[in-house]
């Protein structure tokens, strides 16, 4: 990227951040800042000039958390808390491995952003861990490398596409998958389980190939491998080349853990608590 693009990017997003920051003062009002009363600025008056409050880049922390989406069950979750001793003992090393490789991910995500590099979770498994541990790499970026992000799942993406087709205003699905192409980190969920179309191929493709020009990283998760998609080669050859494979554990720990949590709180009822 030139020093120009750098720069121009670089302003474009701290302005959306002081944006964000002014919606969220709204939200919030009144402040329990009281040096700033929310603004996350204090002027100085003597000197006509304002510095950054102290509580500045806790708004901005926080905004990005709000942005992300990110559904509650797993908004404090974090890739250090992911239990790989719940699985079974044929499945524990590819949760560990899957656990290395995140961490790995994390550690060296300034190069990894350079090369435009996502990550593709995949397992045949429903409830293996897939969702939990791209959206813990989510928060680790939001919390640790200071990345805006946000999390959404296909079929959900599709939707709010097809909602434009209906809106009176000038909100348009251009205008839609503009916000998305721009996105610097986007977990995508559950990648295969829509149904293949001319028109859903087309909206796959045009994302897909404008955040792998851009070099934006995208967070997949799947129940099916990238070669088994039902979405033709153009697709599949993108998400080869801007993700790199992580393979989950083939065992619905999900339901395990449930039906763990369920007996508890059987047997503590017929003790009566």
């Amino acid at each position: 990227m030139s020093n120009t693009k750098a720069k121009l990017t670089e302003h474009y997003e701290s302005m959306e951040e002081q944006q964000q920051i002014s919606s969220l003062k709204m939200k919030n009002s009144p402040s329990s800042c009281p040096k700033c009363k929310g603004t996350g600025w204090i002027l100085d008056v003597g000197t006509n000039t304002a510095s950054k409050c102290v509580c500045y880049e806790e708004m901005v922390q926080s905004n990005r958390l709000k942005f992300a989406m990110i559904p509650d069950e797993f908004k404090n979750l974090t890739v250090n808390s992911f239990d790989t001793s719940i699985y079974s003992n044929n499945q524990k090393e590819i949760a560990i491995r899957a656990k290395r490789i995140v961490g790995g991910y994390i550690n060296n995500f300034e190069e990894m952003q350079q090369q435009g590099k996502g990550l593709f979770f995949f397992s045949k498994s429903r409830g293996s861990g897939k969702t939990r541990l791209a959206v813990s790499t989510g928060n680790a970026l939001i919390m640790h490398k200071a990345q805006r992000v946000r999390f959404i799942t296909t079929l959900d993406l599709l939707s709010k596409i097809k909602e434009t087709y209906s809106n009176n205003d000038e909100y348009t699905e251009q205008s839609l998958l503009n916000e998305f192409y721009e996105i610097p980190v986007l977990i995508l969920d559950d990648i295969g389980t829509e149904n293949v179309s001319p028109w859903v191929t087309e909206i796959f493709f045009k994302l897909l190939d404008t955040r792998m020009t851009y070099r934006r990283i995208t967070i997949i998760t799947s129940n099916l491998s990238i070669e088994d998609l039902k979405h033709d080669e153009r697709i599949k050859s993108r998400l080869r080349r801007m993700t790199i494979t992580i393979d989950m554990p083939n065992e619905d720990i999900r339901r395990k853990l449930g039906t763990e949590e369920n007996n508890d709180l059987i047997n503590r009822l017929i003790g009566g608590l």
